[in-house]
């Protein structure tokens, strides 16, 4: 893998939404454990109705960098974001 932006789809952490593809909690924590920094603040969005889903949720955007190279994670809503994103005290935009 050189980044985010060449995710493999089979990869478990990784859903494919519609039209979009996200990245999981556990694959974010293992990108930042491969050196990659978030560059704060972090954005987050709700996710429009989805077909497959009869509720809203949020999409939380992470701008990464490792060296030289950026790149974006999207990371579905969860318990374990949230926490980290209080644990961490990042400051988070609403887009």
């Amino acid at each position: 893998m050189n980044g985010p932006f060449d995710l493999d789809l089979r990869h478990k952490d990784v859903t494919r939404g519609v039209g979009a593809v996200y990245s999981s909690y556990t694959h974010l924590m293992t990108m930042l454990a491969q050196g990659w920094e978030i560059e704060p603040p972090i954005y987050v969005r709700p996710r429009s109705h989805s077909l497959l889903r009869s509720r809203k949720e949020n999409i939380y955007h992470f701008i990464l960098w490792h060296g030289d190279r950026v790149g974006v994670v999207s990371v579905l809503d969860c318990q374990e974001i949230r926490q980290f994103l209080v644990d961490k005290e990042f400051p988070v935009d609403r887009l």
